[in-house]
């Protein structure tokens, strides 16, 4: 877990790493990590950026809110196979309003392999999927808290 900070104590971002594995599920059929999986290893870092820095999709749903993924971007870069461990960085992508945005880099630390980059945006909406307009009170507090 990584937060770091500007003199004025502000956080300039707030960024952790998850290690996944490559599972024979998530290989196509040249053996390589099919592009979809991608969006899997994704997610497993929200989550566990979540749970580091108290967002998690609990807290969302407590709050009586859904935050859906909205805008996803990946761009491939290498390759990865069956059994290799990945690291996945998140960033939290500073940024106001009712939304929540994610930088993503993901590496092959074993021989420092650029594997992708992403990029993610959610919207905050009630949970029957009506957008919130204005940006949700706890929002501001975690932003609040985190110097953001």
């Amino acid at each position: 877990m990584q937060e770091e900070k500007q003199e004025d104590g502000h956080s300039t971002m707030l960024r952790t790493t998850v290690d996944v594995r490559v599972r024979f599920s998530e290989v196509d059929s040249i053996r390589m990590v099919w592009h979809g999986s991608y969006v899997k290893y994704l997610e497993d870092a929200r989550e566990e950026f979540g749970r580091r820095f108290g967002l998690a999709y609990t807290t969302y749903l407590r709050e009586g809110l859904l935050a859906p993924v909205v805008d996803m971007h990946i761009s491939y870069k290498g390759m990865a196979t069956i059994d290799d461990m990945l690291r996945v960085e998140i960033t939290y992508h500073r940024c106001r309003g009712s939304k929540l945005m994610f930088d993503y880099t993901i590496t092959r630390p074993a021989d420092g392999t650029l594997i992708a980059t992403a990029e993610t945006t959610q919207l905050f909406t009630d949970l029957n999927g009506t957008l919130i307009a204005s940006t949700p009170d706890f929002i501001e507090q975690w932003r609040a808290a985190h110097g953001m």
